[in-house]
Parts: C-alpha cells; structure tokens; sequence
C-alpha cells in the first residue's frame, strides 16, 4: 500500500491515532476512498490546476519557515529560478528530477529535501553541457 494511503487508513481505523499531514495534500485519498476500499490503491494523481493557482501555492509555500530545507514545489521554484535554466532541456529537468526523487523526506507533515540538494542536482546536469550547448539557450 502506498506510504501516504496507509497513514490515512490507519488514522481512519484509530480514533486514538492522530490524522496524517497528508490529508493536506492535493493527492490524498478522499475519506470515502478510505472508508470503502482501504485496500484499493487510490492511485494519487495531481489534479488539473491552473496556472494561477500554481502561482499562489509556489507563494505560499516560499512563506513556510523551514531553514535549509524546502518543499518540492519550492526546489522546483528554485530551478526556474536558477541563472542557467534557459540551457537547461526537458531531458535535463527529467534528469534533476530523477536525481532530486531519492533525496525526499516525510516527516508526517510533508515531503521536504536540503536546498544544497537541488543546486547539487543543477550543477550536476550543467557539468555534462558542452560549452558549445551554453552558447545557445533551448
């Protein structure tokens, strides 16, 4: 069973047990999900946002006071942001992405990962350019 379902099932199961962080989180199972077929995958999916609703959740979550760590939505604020991503191709941001995936942590109240990491993960994929690749942004 997935991480995040299996938290929300046993907070379901338990009214002793505290509610997960996770159901905070666009991908949770709905509590109908839970309660009729706990052991069906629910398959998390990332809802269709608009872009303008991306825009306030990358704004709300730059004010959360986590020190060196970020969220990933926030480390990928980071890589748009960063001076060299107009170099950077849809290979290159799968590779990062790839790299960053091992890095995440949940702590019960959301995934986070160091800011090092993501710089790391950058320069890694931008080590590889040639610097003919630098003289022409994709």
């Amino acid at each position: 069973m997935d991480h995040m379902q299996m938290l929300c099932v046993q907070s379901q199961q338990s009214p002793d047990d505290d509610i997960s962080g996770h159901v905070l989180m666009a991908t949770c199972p709905t509590k109908n999900h839970l309660i009729e077929r706990p052991d069906v995958q629910y398959g998390n999916k990332m809802p269709e946002m608009k872009a303008s609703d991306l825009v306030k959740l990358l704004d709300l979550s730059n004010r959360l006071p986590l020190d060196s760590e970020i969220t990933p939505i926030m480390a990928w604020s980071c890589i748009l942001r960063h001076e060299y991503v107009q170099y950077l191709n849809n290979e290159d941001l799968i590779t990062i992405k790839v790299d960053l995936l091992d890095k995440i942590r949940c702590y019960g109240f959301g995934a986070v990962l160091e800011e090092f990491e993501v710089e790391e993960a950058i320069q890694k994929v931008l080590s590889r350019k040639t610097e003919n690749e630098f003289s022409s942004p994709q």
